[in-house]
Order: C-alpha cells, then structure tokens, then sequence
C-alpha cells in the first residue's frame, strides 16, 4: 500500500496514527491547517495544509484517512478527498477483532479492543472506538461514529452520521436515525429519530 496520509492532527487523527503504525502500515505524515508545517504531533510530522491535495501527484504518491472525530468535518473532508481521486484507505487496529465476512467500508476506522461479528456492515468514513462492540448483523452507516466502550446488541442499525457516545448501549434490533445523538452511558430501548438526542437509562427521546 502506498504511504498513508492522515488529515488531522488532533487527539483523534494521533490515534488513528497509533492504529496505522500497530497494523504495519507506512505513514507519511499529517496534514492540517491548524498546525505548521514541519511540526511534530507524537511520532509524526505534519506535512502542511489541505491545500497540498491540489497537486495531482501528492494525491495519487499516497493514500488517505480522516482522523477526525466529529462526523460532518470527517464527512466533508472525506468526500473532498473522493472529489480529488484520492483513495480512502481503511484502518484497522491488529487488536481489534472482526469477523471475517464483515464489510469494512473505505476511510472506516476500528481502534484497539473493537470487536464487530458476523454478518455486520460498516459504511464508508465510519468509526468505531476503542473497545465499542457491534453485534451480529448490524448496519452501520457512512459517517457513523461508535463512541469508546459502546455496545450494539444484534442486528440494531445506525444510519448515516450517527453518534454513539462512550459506554451507551442500543439493545437488539433498534434504529438510530440519520444525524442523531445517543449519549454517554444511555440505554436505548426503542427507535430513535433522526437529529434527535437521547439520554438516560433507559433512554428518553429530546427532539
């Protein structure tokens, strides 16, 4: 594979770093307008801005993951990369444990401890935590972020950009809609809507 590029140099993009390095895979640097070029963030070495994407070569000398957190930035500059021709390359801890006939999306990210069984699909650009179980048979989509130490029962879905805090637990079968938030230690018993956030255990709706 060639040289991974990770955009975002944050807490989130060093984990990611982290994941890369344990799985073997050849890192070049970060890229972010946040930071200098040159500047070291861990072990690695920021390239420069976004703006070196604009060359066609840089883009075509490496491959790329988002190394952000939240899902709208890690959507858009996701997409902006797609939009380039550059390649998302998919990220995953040796750590993290994963059945073999699961789908595993371009610029998707399992961290250390994961585990995701049977019969699941991850989406593009998705995340999922450190320690975050997903169960048989889930769908898990684009952009959705499965928080550190979450648990999805079988077959619950969760569709695009979805958030799962850290430590909530979604019992079997439930539908987290588009863009909604389930936070942190919450049980979620039902269906959620989408832009919705639930909270609590069990988990009550707020529009």
């Amino acid at each position: 594979m060639r040289p991974l590029v990770i955009l975002g140099a944050g807490g989130h993009g060093r984990v990611v770093a982290d994941a890369a390095r344990a799985a073997a895979i050849e890192i070049a640097g970060f890229l972010d307008d946040a930071y200098e070029p040159g500047e070291k963030r861990g072990d690695w070495t920021v390239l420069g801005p976004d703006g070196i994407l604009d060359a066609p070569e840089f883009a075509a000398a490496h491959v790329f993951v988002v190394g952000i957190g939240d899902n709208a930035a890690r959507r858009d500059r996701s997409l902006a990369l797609q939009a380039r021709g550059a390649e998302l390359a998919s990220v995953r801890h040796p750590a993290a444990t994963v059945a073999p006939d699961v789908r595993v999306g371009d610029g998707t990210v399992l961290f250390a401890g994961s585990v995701v069984n049977t019969g699941s699909v991850l989406g593009d650009f998705a995340v999922v935590n450190t320690c975050a179980s997903v169960d048989h048979d889930a769908r898990i989509a684009d952009g959705v972020h499965v928080g550190p130490g979450a648990v999805l029962a079988g077959s619950v879905r969760c569709d695009e950009d979805a958030f799962i805090g850290s430590g909530a637990v979604v019992l079997p079968g439930v539908c987290i809609g588009m863009r909604a938030v389930v936070g942190a230690g919450a049980v979620v018993t039902r269906d959620v809507e989408p832009e919705a956030t639930v909270t609590g255990a069990p988990a009550g709706q707020r529009l």
